[in-house]
Protein backbone atom coordinates (compact mmCIF):
# COMPACT_ATOMS: atom_id res chain seq x y z
CA UNK A 1 0.00 0.00 0.00
CA UNK A 2 1.39 3.57 -0.58
CA UNK A 3 1.23 6.23 1.79
CA UNK A 4 -0.85 9.28 0.61
CA UNK A 5 1.08 12.23 0.91
CA UNK A 6 0.09 15.00 2.77
CA UNK A 7 -1.60 15.55 6.19
CA UNK A 8 -4.37 12.87 7.38
CA UNK A 9 -8.04 14.20 8.51
CA UNK A 10 -8.59 13.16 11.69
CA UNK A 11 -12.09 12.96 11.94
CA UNK A 12 -12.39 12.15 15.79
CA UNK A 13 -10.03 15.68 16.73
CA UNK A 14 -12.63 16.91 13.64
CA UNK A 15 -15.29 15.94 14.92
CA UNK A 16 -14.95 17.53 18.61
CA UNK A 17 -13.40 20.39 17.32
CA UNK A 18 -16.79 21.55 15.61
CA UNK A 19 -18.92 20.33 18.84
CA UNK A 20 -16.58 22.19 21.02
CA UNK A 21 -17.17 25.18 18.46
CA UNK A 22 -20.93 24.68 18.59
CA UNK A 23 -21.03 24.57 22.56
CA UNK A 24 -18.57 28.04 22.71
CA UNK A 25 -21.36 29.78 20.67
CA UNK A 26 -24.29 28.67 22.24
CA UNK A 27 -23.14 29.33 25.59
CA UNK A 28 -22.26 33.23 24.13
CA UNK A 29 -25.43 33.60 22.76
CA UNK A 30 -27.46 31.97 25.29
CA UNK A 31 -25.13 34.16 28.01
CA UNK A 32 -26.38 37.51 26.22
CA UNK A 33 -30.42 36.24 25.78
CA UNK A 34 -29.94 35.83 29.35
CA UNK A 35 -28.81 39.11 30.15
CA UNK A 36 -31.45 40.70 27.99
CA UNK A 37 -33.90 38.55 30.10
CA UNK A 38 -32.44 40.03 33.48
CA UNK A 39 -32.53 43.49 32.06
CA UNK A 40 -36.18 43.12 30.84
CA UNK A 41 -37.00 41.60 34.03
CA UNK A 42 -35.73 44.99 36.07
CA UNK A 43 -37.52 46.89 33.56
CA UNK A 44 -40.96 45.04 34.66
CA UNK A 45 -39.87 45.13 38.14
CA UNK A 46 -39.71 48.91 38.30
CA UNK A 47 -42.71 49.23 36.39
CA UNK A 48 -44.87 46.95 38.67
CA UNK A 49 -43.69 49.07 41.44
CA UNK A 50 -44.90 52.00 39.75
CA UNK A 51 -47.96 50.60 39.33
CA UNK A 52 -48.32 49.85 42.84
CA UNK A 53 -47.20 53.01 44.10
CA UNK A 54 -50.02 54.81 41.57
CA UNK A 55 -52.73 52.17 43.21
CA UNK A 56 -51.83 53.24 46.32
CA UNK A 57 -52.48 57.08 45.22
CA UNK A 58 -55.72 56.33 43.31
CA UNK A 59 -56.87 54.45 46.90
CA UNK A 60 -55.96 57.14 49.40
CA UNK A 61 -57.56 59.75 46.47
CA UNK A 62 -60.65 57.26 46.23
CA UNK A 63 -60.85 56.69 50.64
CA UNK A 64 -60.68 61.16 50.48
CA UNK A 65 -63.41 61.09 47.95
CA UNK A 66 -65.66 58.62 50.61
CA UNK A 67 -65.23 60.82 53.05
CA UNK A 68 -67.10 63.82 54.83
CA UNK A 69 -64.62 66.10 54.14
CA UNK A 70 -64.87 65.40 50.37
CA UNK A 71 -68.70 65.94 49.81
CA UNK A 72 -68.44 69.16 51.64
CA UNK A 73 -65.74 70.29 49.64
CA UNK A 74 -67.73 69.66 46.57
CA UNK A 75 -71.18 70.86 47.97
CA UNK A 76 -69.40 74.21 49.08
CA UNK A 77 -67.00 74.74 45.52
CA UNK A 78 -69.05 73.10 43.30
CA UNK A 79 -73.17 73.67 43.99
CA UNK A 80 -72.23 76.61 46.36
CA UNK A 81 -74.00 75.61 49.15
CA UNK A 82 -73.34 76.79 52.57
CA UNK A 83 -74.08 76.35 56.16
CA UNK A 84 -76.42 77.54 58.36
CA UNK A 85 -75.45 80.81 59.65
CA UNK A 86 -72.92 81.12 56.47
CA UNK A 87 -73.20 84.09 54.06
CA UNK A 88 -71.95 83.01 50.73
CA UNK A 89 -70.29 85.61 48.58
CA UNK A 90 -69.70 85.61 44.85
CA UNK A 91 -67.63 87.62 42.98
CA UNK A 92 -69.66 88.78 39.90
CA UNK A 93 -68.15 89.41 36.51
CA UNK A 94 -70.51 92.23 34.96
CA UNK A 95 -69.46 93.47 31.73
CA UNK A 96 -71.07 95.95 29.40
CA UNK A 97 -72.27 95.55 25.65
CA UNK A 98 -71.50 98.16 23.66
Amino acid sequence: MAKKKGKKVNVKRTIITLVAIYVVCHLVYGGSSIVQLKMQQQQLARELDAAYAAQEELQADLDYMNSSDALEEIAREKLGLVKDGEILIRKVNTTQAP
